[in-house]
């Protein structure tokens, strides 16, 4: 590896690993959680452009570096509240497989316990149930593989960017360092149904990210690759003024 190369990859992962370190010093306050996964959801992409392919867009680019270099085993698993919300609302017999297995996995959780991601199913084994006509698409654009927890983090990453809020009404406070689910009762409508709640901790983020710098790091300097050819600079806001105009 050349002298520049080794410089620019040093200096880059260093940014990162400091960007990781003051989102995390943000003081606690009611939006504190809201704004430290905002920028976690800043460094994941801009990490995950390092290793995309020209043509990939926000959506494939942030799960292949979630998969290939943040080593979160349960991401392929199936989000089991979410899979029960979805059998409710696909009536049809071709659904009735993996309804009976949904309801009787969710039967197995305690109601006063947090419950972890390895509770959850793995992918194969909701695949293996699921209607193979390709056309069992009863709720639109919903695949099972929405109802992973990759594409969750994604679609969480798409409401904090896009609408400032955090899903769902889960408490970080109740887990530390796993992502799980709670119970939320709602004590003043005995009528009200309790719901499951999705928590991906902000302690989470921490290792996800610092795991995913570490190991991105390593890919570039073992294959040679500067993550800064991935990013175009110059001081003119417009790109391709700074392609065009000599400097």
């Amino acid at each position: 590896m050349n002298k520049k190369n080794q410089q620019q990859i040093r200096q880059f992962f260093h940014y990162f690993d400091f960007a990781l370190d003051m989102a995390l010093k943000i003081e606690n306050h009611s939006c504190s959680n809201l704004f430290k996964v905002l920028i976690f959801s800043g460094i994941i992409d801009t990490l995950a452009k390092c290793c995309a392919n020209p043509g990939e867009d926000n959506n494939q680019q942030f799960k292949k570096f979630v998969k290939h270099f943040c080593e979160w085993k349960e991401c392929s698993k199936v989000s089991l509240p979410h899979l029960i919300g979805f059998v409710q609302l696909t009536p049809s017999p071709e659904f009735e497989k993996v309804r009976k297995f949904a309801y009787q996995e969710i039967s197995k959780w305690d109601k006063d316990k947090t419950i972890l991601l390895n509770k959850d199913p793995d992918y194969k084994a909701v695949f293996d149930l699921w209607p193979k006509d390709k056309r069992q698409q009863p709720i639109e654009s919903l695949k099972l593989e929405n109802l992973t927890h990759l594409h969750l983090l994604w679609q969480l990453r798409n409401s904090v960017v896009h609408e400032m809020r955090i899903l769902g009404y889960g408490m970080d406070n109740f887990f530390d360092n796993s992502p799980g689910y709670h119970m939320m009762k709602d004590t003043d409508n005995k009528d009200a149904h309790n719901t499951w709640e999705l928590v991906y901790p902000i302690k989470f983020f921490k290792n996800l990210i610092r795991i995913g710098i570490k190991n991105l790091r390593k890919y570039c300097e073992m294959n040679n690759l500067n993550p800064m050819n991935r990013f175009e600079f110059g001081s003119y806001w417009l790109q391709k003024m700074n392609e065009k105009i000599p400097r």
